[in-house]
């Protein structure tokens, strides 16, 4: 890959016949009659290209296109740059890349801005409908949430499953002579009677949803629809380095923060089926708040997939 720095600003080069006619263009420069002008370009290339100083010619893969202050041309590594030029190659260089780079950046955040629309739209059509984003979001939060409908003794629980970072549901059972035996031996020392040992009793899926780092709401609204609203007011021409690298690195992040929202919103789903978090009630023993968990789950469990697999059909079709 070329890029030079020209009249029109930087532009990529094809081919590397494109540099050799280039008036002036000298394959064989000795660097002792020749002082440096300034550095007009980059390339990086698979193939390694021969140094065009006299004195070095080795082949190298990456380097620099330079013009000298009689008029000439040449291409060389960044090593004979600092050997022959020294700090002015040094300074040049810094200069180059970091005014290139700014350049990619404002390509690539206006390449990003040109499908801002579409991105707003998918955002939308997450939120939506019951199974989605918004609907997920609260129905699950609404789980380890006091006071919002759903008993205390199963908030506990599911937040402890969260802390532990499984779902593996279990209830205390008094273990029997012979298991407790085993466990003496197994670890060596006397234990207490009665003893008693966690039995499975189920395994709540879904549960990933409710982490810190998958929380649908921080990431689609707080992150993704708030930074795209202050993104669509950026001006890229009169942005300064910082804020589109700043702006460059959030963007290049967008596409994995969707497919992790879509992620937790399939993970939520999975956690709002009846079947799932009827589990739990084998480990509530008070009567009023079985009754009060049931009537919570018969109204906001989701039944189906479906709104979470047209989502991505719909957005398998936008692009």
């Amino acid at each position: 890959m070329i890029t030079l720095n020209g009249e029109r600003g930087f532009e990529k080069v094809e081919t590397w016949e494109e540099i050799t006619e280039i008036p002036g263009f000298e394959d064989n420069l000795d660097p002792k009659e020749h002082q440096l002008k300034e550095i007009i370009g980059r390339y990086i290339f698979k193939d390694f290209m021969p140094c065009g100083l006299s004195t070095c010619r080795q082949p190298h893969g990456k380097g620099y296109i330079v013009t000298t202050k009689t008029g000439q041309v040449t291409n060389i590594g960044n090593g004979c740059g600092k050997t022959h030029f020294g700090v002015d190659f040094q300074e040049q260089s810094k200069i180059f890349n970091r005014a290139l780079t700014e350049h990619n950046n404002r390509e690539a955040l206006a390449t990003f801005l040109f499908g801002l629309e579409s991105n707003l739209e998918e955002l939308e059509m997450l939120k939506a409908g019951e199974a989605g984003a918004n609907s997920i979001y609260m129905k699950s939060k609404s789980l380890i949430q006091v006071g919002k409908g759903v008993p205390a003794s199963v908030t506990k629980q599911i937040n402890e499953l969260v802390r532990r970072r499984s779902g593996d549901i279990t209830i205390p059972r008094q273990a029997s002579e012979e298991e407790i035996n085993d466990l003496e031996t197994i670890q060596n020392r006397k234990l207490e009677r009665p003893y008693y040992i966690d039995e499975s009793v189920g395994n709540l899926r879904g549960l990933e949803t409710l982490y810190t780092e998958n929380d649908i709401r921080k990431i689609l609204i707080k992150d993704l629809q708030e930074n795209l609203k202050v993104l669509s007011d950026l001006d890229i021409s009169t942005a300064t380095f910082s804020e589109l690298q700043f702006w460059v690195k959030w963007c290049s992040q967008y596409e994995q923060k969707i497919e992790s929202v879509k992620k937790s919103m399939k993970n939520g789903i999975l956690l709002l089926n009846k079947d799932n978090l009827f589990q739990l009630l084998a480990t509530i023993e008070n009567t009023d708040d079985v009754k009060e968990f049931k009537k919570w789950v018969n109204q906001n469990t989701l039944k189906t997939h479906n709104q979470t697999l047209k989502h991505d059909a719909q957005n398998a079709r936008a692009s």
